[in-house]
């Protein structure tokens, strides 16, 4: 800095070149892909081209049978593998490595996460439901009101969410959130290759800014569904971290220079002038850190107390 200042550079270039743009904070929401892969063994080429071209934050992948004998991995994700009732179900959650997830819950055909974010913990589901068989409400309870997002293959078919039939499954699935005010965060279209049925999808306690998208991709009997939430995951933010000592030390160290002006120049050009160089002088002695820790405000309670 001191030789920065004893260059033949004018003043307004020094202060130009001393100055620093705050970094623009990075936002990021939630993403989430299902597929129901028929089979992890015989369509991790699915899946790797899935996630490769997608990018999802998490992927579900349900009815994955044997695979859930084998430590299969995918790059730049970790994996979570729940076993099924017979040798086609299963469940398997891959999340991206720098997320942090830790598991709360494993029952067959069913695995539960616990997803933190920069202000708060959501639970993420992965769900299998054979066809034929009703849906764990008993299970499905333990969450209804608590912040909650269960996706899968749920084999319920009903009018209500765009199915051609109601079987059983799906009466009962419907009555089920009527009952408990959860809601579905539901494709707009077939999901099923074989029949045009919606049975892949999410129950949630709020739906509100998911959207989704049918994947007409991979080999599986099921396209693949993408869902965009409003949930940021990566909302990084920053502050400015500055060096006082310095910023005090070099003022002192050039204070001679100032009060020299002060007498050669009229007010409104040396104000103009110092102004400058303290803005350029803060950035200089400062740098931009990203806030890793997330502290809430006092709620105000705590404020009158502190103020007493």
């Amino acid at each position: 800095m001191i030789n920065e200042w004893n260059s033949r550079t004018s003043l307004s270039l020094l202060c130009k070149n001393w100055k620093k743009d705050r970094p623009k904070s990075e936002k990021q929401n939630l993403t989430l892909l299902i597929s129901n892969v028929e089979g992890l063994n015989t369509h991790v080429a699915d899946v790797d081209l899935l996630i490769a071209s997608h990018q999802p934050n998490i992927c579900i992948l349900t009815e994955i049978g044997a695979a859930i004998r084998k430590q299969i991995k995918f790059p730049n994700y970790n994996t979570i593998a729940q076993h099924g009732t017979n040798a086609f179900g299963g469940v398997i959650i891959l999340y991206q490595q720098h997320l942090k997830c830790k598991i709360i819950d494993t029952e067959a055909n069913f695995l539960m996460i616990e997803l933190t974010t920069n202000s708060e913990a959501i639970n993420i589901g992965a769900i299998y439901v054979p066809p034929n068989t009703l849906p764990p409400f008993t299970l499905l309870a333990k969450y209804h009101k608590k912040p909650f997002y269960i996706f899968g293959d749920f084999n319920a078919k009903h009018t209500d969410w765009g199915c051609k039939t109601t079987n059983t499954s799906g009466s009962h699935l419907r009555n089920w959130l009527e009952s408990t005010g959860n809601v579905m965060i539901t494709p707009t279209k077939s999901t099923s290759k074989r029949s045009n049925a919606i049975i892949n999808f999410g129950i949630t306690h709020n739906a509100s800014d998911w959207t989704s998208e049918v994947l007409n991709e991979g080999t599986s009997d099921h396209f693949p569904i993408i869902f965009q939430s409003s949930i940021a995951i990566n909302d990084e933010n920053v502050f400015r971290k500055t060096n006082w000592k310095l910023f005090n030390f070099f003022l002192y160290l050039v204070h001679e220079y100032w009060m020299s002006l002060v007498y050669n120049l009229d007010e409104q050009t040396f104000f103009s002038l110092f102004s400058s160089f303290l803005s350029a002088l803060w950035d200089k002695c400062s740098e931009y850190v990203s806030a890793t820790r997330y502290r809430k405000p006092w709620p105000p309670e705590l404020l009158l107390l502190a103020k007493v």
